[in-house]
């Protein structure tokens, strides 16, 4: 549109909010008065056409009064409701339903913005004849941040049911094949401690994390941190991984079993053992967390005659995520090899 075209078409629409004025009660006290309130209020004749809009109308779709009055309301609704917004306005006006719906029944609408953006408002509706014309008034309340909020709330909360729905299975499983395998009370005991411990410590780096990118070293420093006399007892060698919140749960129960083990009966027994933790992700596709957990100068190692607990638990913590461990039995000492996918991808940190 040349410059001399939008002239002659502001020259117009100036022409008509001037003769709106002229036709309907809107005067400068009552302008004034409007300017103060805190919702948007707008108002069109019965042809769609926009002859009051407020100064919170304004903010609230991101127009000046002179851009919108004498034009179409359809500037202010997204384009897919202009047909059901007409009718909706032609059945308001010629019903006998009440003259006012008021926000609180349920009269939520989108609005678009200036800027093509589309937000949730709440809306009062009313209508008035005036001059013989219906004037439909509208008083508007922009409810999109609320309404973001209110969708973050619901996402937190069916993400906290769903994550302890796992963590409750997972402690089911912990306390049923503990209590099979327990040799006393005390023994039932000190495992249960030891293991909620581990899930605990995994669920406190979880909330600090808001249960993303929970680093794999750190769990590895927590669950080995009582038997670090010395630097070089204990080694630790990988680039850091976050992992994802089910994943950092079935590890921390892994490595929690297997540094108990190591405690209880191989390298990290006695003063002269040492344990390796190597870790990296292959380039292949998809990718998975390769682990190698190996112990060497502890106690002599024979193969167990049966499958511990700690071995089922293990493979049962891994097998649900598509996970696996393979231990092997070396006189020189245990060790583990684990493999874990990671759903979302490798997910490095940094320092």
């Amino acid at each position: 549109m040349s410059q001399l075209e939008q002239k002659k078409t502001y020259g117009l629409r100036r022409q008509g909010q001037d003769k709106l004025v002229t036709e309907f009660p809107f005067g400068a006290d009552f302008q004034s008065i409007l300017s103060l309130i805190g919702d948007g209020v707008l108002s069109t004749d019965h042809t769609g056409r926009v002859i009051l809009f407020n100064r919170a109308a304004e903010e609230i779709f991101g127009y000046t009064s002179d851009e919108v009055l004498g034009g179409s309301i359809d500037a202010l609704i997204p384009t897919r409701f202009h047909d059901r917004h007409r009718q909706d306005v032609r059945r308001f006006c010629s019903s006998n339903a009440p003259v006012r719906r008021s926000m609180g029944e349920g009269r939520e609408v989108l609005g678009r913005r200036k800027d093509g953006e589309e937000l949730s408002m709440e809306a009062t509706l009313s209508r008035q004849v005036i001059g013989g014309q219906h004037i439909v008034t509208v008083v508007v309340r922009d409810v999109s941040a609320r309404k973001t909020a209110e969708r973050q709330r619901q996402l937190i909360a069916s993400e906290v049911a769903h994550r302890l729905r796992n963590t409750m299975a997972v402690v089911d499983s912990i306390v049923t094949l503990t209590a099979h395998r327990a040799v006393s009370v005390v023994d039932f005991k000190e495992a249960l401690q030891g293991r909620f411990a581990a899930i605990s410590r995994t669920n406190d780096a979880l909330v600090r994390s808001s249960w993303t990118d929970v680093s794999f070293r750190l769990l590895l420093e927590s669950e080995l941190a009582p038997y670090r006399d010395d630097d070089s007892k204990i080694t630790l060698t990988g680039q850091d991984i976050g992992l994802d919140g089910q994943g950092a749960v079935a590890l921390a129960l892994v490595l929690h079993e297997l540094a108990t083990n190591a405690a209880k009966y191989g390298a990290l027994s006695t003063s002269a053992g040492r344990l390796s933790v190597d870790w990296k992700v292959p380039l292949d596709a998809p990718p998975l967390l390769d682990v190698t957990w190996l112990e060497r100068d502890g106690p002599v190692v024979a193969p167990p005659t049966r499958r511990g607990f700690g071995s089922e638990l293990i493979a049962r913590s891994l097998g649900v995520h598509g996970g696996t461990a393979i231990s092997s039995y070396a006189a020189s000492g245990v060790g583990c090899s684990i493999r874990l996918p990671l759903n979302s991808g490798p997910r490095p940190l940094t320092q």
